[in-house]
This record gives structure tokens, C-alpha cells and sequence, in this order.
């Protein structure tokens, strides 16, 4: 799985109205995974705090452990063009490695955490549903076909 940031254009267009995207002046780095013709980009936190990701691994700070990780609530709906080609480098080469194994459990997840949002959405429950209470696939309904 290659890392990969966003282009800045395309982050500039995407955030105009949308608070949950993504902070502003922030350089990601994304996963990019296609299911079903649409190509997720899966942003690297550095403080994934919830259960909605695969996590790498964990620090210290303040004295508070936090987990670094994919996040799936953050996930956006791009074009191949939108994402840069030049790689983007994790700050721990154990973070890098632990995504490589694990490419099959983090796709096998991140289906299934769409798939789960798009059934509650259709069923009137995403917005009581705390895994998809802040997701960022609220934006892309079209694309999802719901």
C-alpha cells in the first residue's frame, strides 16, 4: 500500500463547506483503496483516539498514551489525480511496515465499515450511529449511491 498525500488543490476544493474533512494546513498522508470503482483515501492520524481505523502503533505523550493509525471516519471519495506521486514518509518506519502486513485486514475493515454506514444511512440511524456520527462520508452520498 503506498502512502501518498493530496494534492493541495483538490484538498483546497474539498474542504469548502465541509468542517469534518480534513484540519486546513495539515499535510496528510492517505492509503488509497478502490471497492467497487471508488477510490477511498484513508488518512495517517497521529492521535486516533476511537475505534474506526487499524492502528499502527503507540506513543507517549504528556504522560497519555495514543495510537497512531488509519482512520476510516475520515476516509474521502477521490480521482487517482487527486492524489500526489511522490510518497509520503511516516514518522516511524514501524508504522510503514505494520500497514504492508497488514493490507488484507485493513481492506477486508474499511469494506466493512462502509458497507455498515451505508446500511444506516438506509435505515435513518447514521446520525444516532456513533461510528459514522463525524464521518466524512456524509459528503460523498452520491457517490455512494445512497
Amino acid at each position: 500500500m503506498d502512502i501518498r498525500p493530496l494534492k493541495q488543490d483538490f484538498y483546497n476544493q474539498l474542504i469548502i463547506g465541509k468542517p469534518q474533512v480534513l484540519q486546513k494546513n495539515r499535510g496528510y498522508g492517505v492509503v488509497s483503496i478502490t471497492i467497487n470503482d471508488l477510490i477511498y483515501a484513508i488518512p495517517l492520524r497521529s492521535n486516533l483516539n476511537h475505534t474506526n481505523g487499524f492502528k499502527t502503533i503507540s506513543m507517549e505523550i504528556e504522560g497519555q498514551i495514543v495510537w497512531n493509525g488509519l482512520d476510516y471516519s475520515k476516509a474521502l471519495i477521490v480521482e487517482s489525480d487527486n492524489i500526489g506521486t511522490t510518497s509520503f514518509n511516516t514518522r516511524h518506519q514501524e508504522e510503514f511496515d505494520k500497514i504492508q502486513e497488514n493490507k488484507d485486514k485493513i481492506k477486508s475493515e474499511f469494506e466493512k465499515y462502509v458497507s455498515n454506514y451505508i446500511k444506516c444511512v438506509e435505515r435513518g440511524t447514521s446520525s444516532t450511529d456513533r461510528r459514522f456520527k463525524f464521518t466524512t462520508l456524509q459528503y460523498f452520498h452520491s457517490e455512494l449511491g445512497i
